[in-house]
């Protein structure tokens, strides 16, 4: 099926300096293997010696951008680590007590893997200074109510007695009658009902519980509690511990790996002691280094499989296998240049740029198909070797040549773009996929010349016929062409429902326990690893901007240790040196209290009874005080006298207990923040002294349209607010924009180097139109099947851009070569069947990972790639041969006649070859079979 050559097809201006190449590797080929060889041996050298692994998402963000200058401007304060966080589940609060305990005990043995711990709180200072958390009108109060007990401080405890206290209060109501809404009022009216309704419940022979001693703040009841406070969730159910992880090589590709796997082992010994337990991990450092992890098994089972895969089809496709070893150990000289180039030109690698490795196993093995394709072809006509060669580089690197800097030209374009992860992206690959090409064209017919020298015995592999099975749908290119188009259009539609996800939780590998953890804390308990920074200069600028923080509606909560060390002391201390003071000399338990005869209790009751009639009728302590006079009068004498007792000893022991809360908490001296735990204040204080809020986003601020309102919002009150959430936000959506950026830069520069190759803007129409169709094709099949874009798979962009020309420039070369109606050379059907299939191999393998990043990369490539294919062997072949049906068919010329120039066979002579059709050698005993087709059993 192959067309005939003639002396009016258009040669590409590479033809005869590729052919002078390739003439002198076929006459040197051992010089030319040891200097490879030799590259390839420093490459890895250097590699080993001096390739660096930044792993930290700052590494991939421009530093001048202005968010980039705030996020370090919160570093310097605060550092750039971000806390781990210890999940503890529990049947009760004690068990999960018990083991956050034993887990920050683990901790503490092991500071050079874990610091910054924050298992609990400690205010024992804090409390000591509690009365510096009581506003001064109720310090007033305080005071005064010491006052009115002055006698029981001086040792009159038996002033607490019912009857004492009924008289007092009596007393009090009576002169506050006419003022029902003053505080004092109010206070004493609130004291009666205290103590009336304690008195029923002790006269009944109920329990109570509380205070009969209204008079002191309900913030004393607060502090009195404040100690050692864990951080529990779920009523106890759930703890967490706070730390950073200790320093790490920031050479290794997953950082932290070692302080991870000690938290998952000692989570192991935990759950074996305390089956009831269960200990998770979550936070943004487990999350990166279980992605880092996911990353790097899924792209090494994915470079295996890969290889793997490629090397099969090879041999599948051509019938052989020596040829395909040998093209993939050139694949791998070449990706050893590529990682030397690495290191002299970049020197690192960041957490895109790594996936390079599969892109140049994807790509770099495709031009060793093509190349290899027509040679076989050539030789498949008893062509000797080095002959072959010659004219294989002669035929076919122009347009391996023109794929590879189409490629090599889109990855660069993303070096122009301002974010850096995508710049380093591009100048690693496109310059890895050029030094694959260039071990292509250079050393494999070299490794190929030394393998099978001149040999006149060769038998070549039959591949497969696949140009009859693509000539088929040609017969009727008309038709082929029409439902080629249709269905085209037809995917086009689904375009509209393409859709762009930043949603980073959806990228990272599947039952993951820290993001299944993540989820569940912010499902379950609104708490997430994620939250907005602003920072302060003072406390209240702070206090000022909380406020409006929670007043927003994307905003849930704040945080901040500001509140913990109140200002204003001046007017505070004096009263708290006083309070304290009065506190000096108080008894351990309190002492008993004279109980009066019942008669004449139920006689004072009654009396406070009938002034509160006047006072306050409505007042719920008259029931009371009517239910007490009942007990009393029900009661036995000897009952009363115990009950009474009991009432006045408990009241009393209360009061004791409050007093001597007091005299805890009476420490003049203001609080400080060296109050506190230094891991808290750390936090919160940055070391040059600038205070930090955190605001957390209410719902599931990873989504990306909460996402987009939580940064507006919070922006709107503190234009400077930094975090990992506006971080994630600027960083995906510059991301975005640079590979919309490469792509036009690329998609320029590519036209370009087509139009250099074909001098032509026919033919570079012609070209461009399978990677034109395989694109509108891939992103309406992605809106047809929901498959969104998102910062991992975004890279497949270049990619599919240099796969589509490479296919589209290989086809209309071979048109340019023919004279007569187009049909698809052996040679050029196989190759880009097994071109496209291993490229679909090489990155479609990424869809067996766990990391859902990676397998979206492979899947939308693997649709991409399906496309251009099937845009290449079907519309682009059916359109040839339309424009070509009126062409004439002219005979082959004798092998004198040929315009390419002689060439040296194996015996030295010299002779012409045809590279698109050589003819049959001279010497050949009888005509071989068109190379791909079968040969007849009657020869």
């Amino acid at each position: 099926m192959d067309a005939p050559h003639s002396a009016t097809a258009r040669e590409s201006l590479l033809a005869r300096p590729y052919e002078a190449l390739t003439r002198f590797v076929v006459t040197y080929p051992y010089f030319v293997l040891a200097v490879a060889l030799l590259l390839g041996g420093l490459s890895i050298y250097l590699t080993c010696t001096r390739l660096a692994y930044h792993t930290s998402r700052l590494d991939l963000i421009n530093q001048d951008s202005e968010f980039y200058s705030l996020w370090f401007e919160y570093i310097r304060e605060f550092g750039e680590d971000d806390d781990a966080v210890i999940v503890v589940e529990g049947p009760n609060r004690d068990r999960v007590i018990t083991a956050l305990d034993e887990i920050n005990a683990f901790l503490a043995r092991h500071t050079q893997l874990f610091r910054q711990v924050l298992h609990d709180v400690d205010l024992g200072k804090i409390r000591a200074k509690g009365l510096h958390y009581v506003s001064p009108s109720d310090l007033q109060g305080i005071d005064q109510f010491l006052t009115s007990i002055d006698p029981v401080l001086g040792g009159d405890w038996n002033r607490l007695s019912l009857v004492q206290r009924a008289g007092e209060l009596q007393a009090r109501l009576a002169y506050l009658r006419g003022q029902p809404e003053s505080p004092a009022s109010k206070a004493t009216l609130r004291e009666i009902e205290e103590l009336a309704a304690r008195l029923e419940a002790t006269l009944a022979g109920r329990p109570w519980t509380g205070s009969p001693w209204g008079a002191t703040p309900d913030s004393l009841a607060t502090l009195s509690e404040l100690s050692r406070n864990h951080l529990l969730m779920q009523d106890g159910q759930l703890g967490l511990i706070l730390l950073r992880l200790g320093e790490t090589d920031e050479n290794n590709f997953v950082p932290g790996n070692e302080a991870v796997d000690t938290l998952r082992a000692m989570a192991t010994a935990i759950t074996a002691r305390h089956p009831d337990i269960k200990v998770g991990f979550t936070g943004l450092p487990i999350m990166e280094n279980d992605e880092m992890k996911a990353s790097q098994n899924s792209m090494t089972w994915a470079s295996i499989v890969s290889m793997g895969g490629v090397l099969c089809l090879f041999i599948a496709g051509f019938g052989g296998v020596r040829h395909a070893i040998l093209a993939n150990l050139v694949l791998l000289l070449g990706m050893a240049w590529s990682f030397g180039y690495v290191t002299l030109f970049v020197g690192h690698l960041n957490i895109l740029s790594v996936s390079f490795t599969v892109t140049l196993i994807g790509i770099g093995i495709d031009y060793g198909v093509h190349f290899v394709s027509r040679y076989l072809q050539i030789r498949a006509q008893h062509v000797p070797c080095a002959e072959a060669l010659v004219a294989t580089g002669r035929a076919i690197s122009p347009a391996i040549t023109t794929g590879a800097v189409t490629t090599a030209a889109a990855f660069y374009c993303a070096g122009f773009t301002s974010f850096v992860g995508i710049a380093e992206l591009g100048i690693v690959a496109g310059g890895g996929i050029l030094l694959c090409a260039v071990a292509m064209l250079v050393v494999l017919p070299a490794v190929i010349v030394i393998y099978e020298g001149n040999s006149r015995n060769f038998t070549p592999p039959q591949p497969l016929a696949v140009n009859s099975w693509i000539n088929i749908p040609l017969a009727r290119p008309r038709t082929t062409l029409g439902l080629a188009l249709t269905c085209t259009a037809l995917m086009c539609i689904g375009m509209p429902k393409l859709w762009y996800d930043n949603n980073l939780l959806n990228m990272q590998a599947d039952g993951v326990e820290s993001v299944e953890l993540e989820k569940r804390l912010l499902n379950e308990c609104q708490q997430s690893s994620w939250y907005a920074l602003s920072l302060a200069d003072s406390r209240a600028e702070l206090l000022e901007r909380k406020e409006k923080f929670l007043q927003l509606a994307s905003v849930e909560r704040t945080e901040d240790i500001v509140t913990l060390v109140p200002e204003g002391d001046a007017e505070r201390s004096p009263a708290i040196r006083r309070i304290g003071a009065r506190l000096t000399e108080l008894p351990e338990r309190p002492p008993l209290v004279a109980v009066d005869r019942p008669e004449m209790i139920g006689q004072l009751l009654g009396a406070l009874q009938q002034t509160l009639v006047t006072v306050a009728p409505g007042s719920p302590a008259l029931g009371h005080l009517e239910q007490a006079r009942v007990e009393l009068r029900r009661l036995s004498l000897a009952d009363c006298y115990a009950r009474i007792a009991r009432y006045q000893q408990q009241a009393a022991g209360d009061l004791l207990s409050r007093l001597h809360a007091l005299a805890s908490m009476a420490d003049p001296e203001p609080p400080k923040f060296e109050d506190l735990p230094e891991p808290l204040v750390s936090r919160f204080v940055g070391h040059h002294g600038r205070h930090l809020l955190k605001i957390y986003g209410r719902g599931n601020i990873w989504d990306v349209h909460a996402l987009e309102r939580f940064v507006h919002e919070v922006r709107s009150v503190d234009p400077r607010v930094t975090g990992n959430p506006l971080q994630a936000y600027e960083a995906t959506h510059e991301m975005r924009r640079s590979f919309e950026q490469a792509g036009l830069y690329a998609s320029l520069i590519v036209v370009v180097v087509v139009w250099l190759d074909f001098r032509s803007v026919w033919a570079s129409l012609l070209a461009l139109t399978p990677l034109i169709l395989g694109v509108g094709q891939m992103f309406g099949l992605m809106g047809w099947l929901n498959i969104p874009l998102n910062p991992a798979n975004l890279i497949a962009l270049p990619l599919i851009l240099g796969i589509g020309i490479d296919y589209g420039v290989h086809i209309v070369h071979e048109y340019r070569e023919q004279t007569g109606p187009y049909s698809m050379c052996a040679s050029t059907a196989v190759a880009l069947l097994v071109d496209s299939l291993t490229t679909i191999v090489g990155f479609g393998s990424m869809m067996i990972a766990t990391h859902q990043g990676l397998v979206s990369l492979g899947r939308i490539l693997t649709i991409g790639v399906t496309c251009c294919l099937v845009t290449s062997v079907l519309v682009l072949p059916a359109g040839l041969r339309l424009l070509s049906r009126g062409k004439g068919t002219a005979a082959p010329e004798p092998p004198d006649a040929t315009p390419h120039g002689p060439v040296a066979n194996a015996r030295g002579e010299r002779r012409r070859v045809d590279p698109a059709h050589p003819t049959a050698a001279p010497h050949a005993p009888r005509p071989a079979p068109a190379w791909g087709e079968k040969k007849s059993p009657l020869r």
